[in-house]
């Protein structure tokens, strides 16, 4: 043992055996190689962008040579046409050079699209495209041809332009080519491509120069004649450039270019006309020497441009032998780093040999171990991993006790003696400990689990299963019925008045009528019935199997009337002594459909559709039973169906408002509108409202098409106020419905709606039925908040709510609309009615609008009881926006129609 230890402090640890191993090697080669290497990567990256450059540059000079070409044809228009008197006929003359220009034209499309195609020169492409465009457009415009052909001359100056900056484009992409490949033999090339493309450029601007000089006088010295002077000596410097300085390549195509017949020909007629200009004789040459002039300088120019090519493709080839030699400078100094990086993990491999082996078996007796299988650990290998196997042989020693223990716990042997047997040191104290633990709470465990299942399975409150437990019995016995064919029933109770029970008496006589209506229900159904609170009121009743569907009916009035009984409570919430309730139910039925297709339904829709007929049952009169069948299921996915259509006409502004005018009974003028929400809905036109209103009233979408209706209304105020005539100054009645007016979003959409239309408030009437307001009381607040901002409130349909007379002093409105079912009475006790409506109107300070005047019979009655306005067909109709100017003067006749109606008594 102390031998082993003295060999375990003089062999050396596993860390810097492995540190010397790979840091060491991997740490010299590696500075070097990525220095060399990361150089030569950035060496063929920058002869790929050279080449790239120099083809870049080649494109856009070519793009400038076509401009020039193009330019060319149009300044010798101008000269020509002047020189035509003297024998060529001018319309022929026009005619050909227009070929020239259209020719021109077409080959500079053609360079500028090869631009385009360049990533690096499409920006400047597309830069030349917009200029040449407008270049193009401005060509022989003016309104005589005298004008015309000045505008041509002065286009030459834009041509010019655009030309120099392609230059400097062409410039750039060979400055950047030349500074981009670290090569002397790449830098001679691209200052050949320089020398050429100057030449090139400048020879380009000759002829153009020439024709400015033509048209000087004779013998001037003006700009034209310096400008030409300029442009000829510049030429000829750079062609001397070129001879003296490019290498033979260049030289060879520069002397064949400058042989070229029109080339000859071109420095020829210019030649002659410095000598001329020299001597001071003028330069007038003849339209025929102008005309052979214009075609021969399109040959010179493509001869010139076989010498630039010559220069690109040598300022090519040497890029591309910078990139290759690169390329193989890189695969070699990767391949030294490769065998360097080879040699080294070798070293590593070899030396780690010695303990790779150790290391495994140890791993293997790790892994075995963790699994579960409690292996002998051989302790072997370097210090570190012979104290981790020692360590882990000790462990193993333990943990079979504890296997040994815990076995005999799961084989319930825990008299045992080896359950007994204590583990050394303070860890072995505690797992003994919790051995014994674990055997105590073995026992306590079982009978909780057996709390835990019924808990979770039961309602606490009546001991019925709860609502998990109502569908999972619900689909077990589907999933019966399915096999054999049978129907399953379902019947959800929801008790009537329950929560005026809650209320008055409290949650105490609550849970009491509770566990009585749970405790008749077991005794009424059969015994194979499974009876279920899902929470609050609400139970169910499933039934397996369902003969027929009457016998569910039957049983769904005898449960209503066995829970209409009287149920007595305890004194609660203050009550003494004991007392009896009564609260009704509604029943809702869906029975289930054989098959496993589409018709067939799963648990939760099942209790969904005997929910819906409950809810049918109870907004029928309650104390009733209703039975989910086909109709109900048609007519729950037609309303689901037309919720669906509303919710995407308001997403793709199918809706529209229509304005029914508010006349003046006194002058006949009309000074507001009510806003009325249509549908109009592609390839069926208008949707009645009473087909859309009511679906809308019973989801949220109400919410959304009020504020719909606010937005869209006093935006249209403010188009008729910009409009002027009959619409302008109009305020407009909006409709709120009951949801909307309890929602707490109502103020802030009122607010938004004004902001946005910048409409003064007083302009606004929100209408509320007089039944929402009777029904909820809470409405008040809001519509005081509403009135703070200055916005009117009108009660619509008033008369059929039940507001009493001495309301009108508290409720917080501005304007009464009388129903129209008193306008259209005939009955005096009704007209009576009306007159005592317009008085407390009056008294309070309100106003009246009467609805629904159809004849001018009842325009005369309303205006004898005093009533302020009225709406309705005798006026006008609900008209769209663009109509209402019409309608608005409709108005005033048939107010006038109405004053000549003379009443039969």
């Amino acid at each position: 043992m102390e031998d082993d230890t003295r060999r375990e402090r003089r062999s050396i640890s596993l860390r810097t055996r492995l540190l010397v191993l790979v840091l060491v090697p991997l740490l010299g080669f590696s500075a070097s190689a990525g220095v060399l290497v990361t150089h030569r990567v950035q060496r063929v990256g920058a002869a790929q962008d050279a080449v790239a450059q120099l083809h870049a540059a080649v494109v856009l000079d070519g793009l400038r040579a076509r401009v020039v070409q193009e330019a060319i044809p149009l300044v010798s228009s101008v000269e020509l046409l002047d020189l035509a008197g003297d024998g060529l006929d001018r319309a022929r003359l026009a005619g050909d050079l227009a070929g020239l220009y259209t020719d021109a034209a077409r080959r500079t499309d053609t360079a500028l699209a090869l631009a385009q195609d360049d990533p690096l020169t499409r920006a400047a492409a597309r830069e030349a495209a917009g200029r040449l465009e407008a270049v193009r457009a401005s060509r022989g415009t003016g309104p005589t041809p005298s004008q015309r052909e000045t505008s041509n001359r002065q286009l030459f100056d834009k041509y010019r332009y655009l030309v120099r900056q392609l230059a400097d484009e062409v410039d750039a992409h060979l400055a950047t080519a030349a500074g981009g490949g670290d090569d002397e033999r790449l830098e001679h090339a691209v200052r050949d491509l320089q020398r050429t493309a100057r030449a090139t450029t400048l020879a380009g601007e000759e002829v153009p120069f020439y024709l400015g000089l033509v048209s000087a006088p004779v013998g001037g010295t003006g700009p034209a004649r310096s400008a030409f002077l300029a442009s000829w000596s510049g030429f000829g410097l750079a062609a001397a450039d070129i001879s003296a300085t490019s290498r033979p390549a260049v030289r060879s195509a520069w002397v064949r270019a400058r042989a070229h017949p029109d080339a000859r020909s071109v420095d020829a007629t210019l030649a002659a006309a410095v000598a001329a200009d020299a001597s001071g004789e003028g330069a007038r040459p003849t339209s025929a020497t102008l005309l052979d002039l214009s075609r021969a300088v399109v040959g010179r120019d493509d001869a010139l441009r076989a010498v630039l090519d010559t220069a690109a493709a040598q300022a090519v080839e040497a890029a591309e032998a910078v990139r290759e030699q690169s390329r193989r400078e890189l695969v070699r100094y990767g391949g030294l780093t490769a065998l360097l990086l080879v040699l080294s993990l070798g070293g590593v491999l070899t030396v780690s040999r010695s303990i790779a082996g150790p290391l495994a078996r140890l791993a293997t007796a790790a892994r075995a171990i963790s699994l579960g299988d409690l292996v002998d650990v051989r302790v072997e290998g370097p210090p570190e991993a012979r104290t981790v196997a020692r360590g882990l042989g000790a462990a193993v020693t333990s943990l079979r006790t504890v296997q040994a223990q815990a076995q005999a716990v799961a084989d319930g042997a825990l008299d045992s003696e080896i359950v007994r047997r204590p583990l050394g040191g303070p860890l072995g104290a505690v797992v003994h400990a919790s051995v014994q633990q674990i055997i105590t709470a073995v026992h306590d465990r079982e009978q909780l689990q057996e709390d835990l299942a019924h808990q979770a399975t039961h309602d606490a409150l009546t001991a019925l299963p709860n609502r998990a437990e109502a569908l999972a019995q619900t689909d077990r016995a589907l999933r019966r019925t399915a096999r054999t064919g049978d129907r399953v029933g379902l019947l959800f109770i929801d008790l009537d008045q329950f929560k005026a029970v809650n209320d008055t008496l409290g949650h105490g006589a609550g849970d009491d009528v509770l566990r009585a209506v749970a405790q008749r229900l077991r005794e009424r159904v059969r015994a194979v019935d499974v009876v279920a609170r899902l929470g609050g009121d609400e139970f169910v009743v499933l039934v397996e199997p369902v003969a027929d569907v009457e016998g569910l009916v039957d049983l769904g009035h005898q449960l209503i009337q066995t829970l209409g009984a009287p149920i007595a409570v305890g004194g609660h919430g203050g009550a003494q002594g004991e007392c009896e309730v009564r609260t009704g139910a509604s029943v809702g039925i869906a029975v289930s459909r054989t098959g496993q297709g589409p018709e067939a339904v799963d648990a939760d829709r099942l209790l969904q559709e005997a929910h819906t007929a409950a809810y049918r049952a109870k907004a029928d009169g309650r104390g009733r039973v209703e039975v989910y069948d086909d109709e109900l299921r048609q007519a729950l996915a037609e309303r689901a169906a037309v919720e669906e259509g509303l919710r995407h006409a308001l997403a793709a502004d199918e809706l529209v408002l229509h304005y029914q005018p508010v006349t003046d009974l006194a002058t006949g003028r009309v000074r507001s509108v009510e806003a009325l929400v249509r549908w109009q809905k592609p390839g069926e036109g208008l949707v009645p409202p009473g087909r859309f209103i009511p679906v809308a009233e019973g989801s949220d979408l109400v919410c959304d098409l009020g504020r719909w209706a606010l937005r869209t209304s006093l935006a249209q105020l403010v188009a008729f106020d910009r409009e002027g005539g009959p619409c302008a100054g109009l305020r407009v009645a909006v409709n709120v419905s009951g949801r909307h007016l309890r929602s707490p979003r109502l103020l802030d959409d009122v607010r938004e709606a004004l902001a946005g239309a910048g409409i003064a408030p007083d302009r606004l009437t929100l209408e509320i039925t007089e039944t929402v307001m009777v029904e909820d009381r809470v409405a008040w607040a809001r519509l005081e908040q509403l009135r703070s901002v200055g916005v009117r409130v009108a009660i619509d349909d008033f008369g059929t709510g039940y507001t009493s007379f001495g309301q009108l002093a508290r409720v917080p409105v501005d304007v009464l609309k009388v129903d129209r079912s008193f306008v259209a009475s005939d009955d005096p006790r009704t007209v009576e009615l009306v007159r005592l409506v317009v008085g407390a109107a009056r008294s309070f300070g309100l106003g009246v609008v009467a609805e629904g005047v159809e004849e001018p019979g009842q325009v005369r009655a309303l205006q004898a009881t005093g009533c302020d306005t009225a709406q309705g067909f005798w006026f006008a109709r609900p008209v769209p926006a663009q109509a209402l100017a019409a309608a608005v003067l409709g108005c005033g006749d048939a107010f006038e129609r109405s004053r000549r109606f003379e009443t039969v008594p």
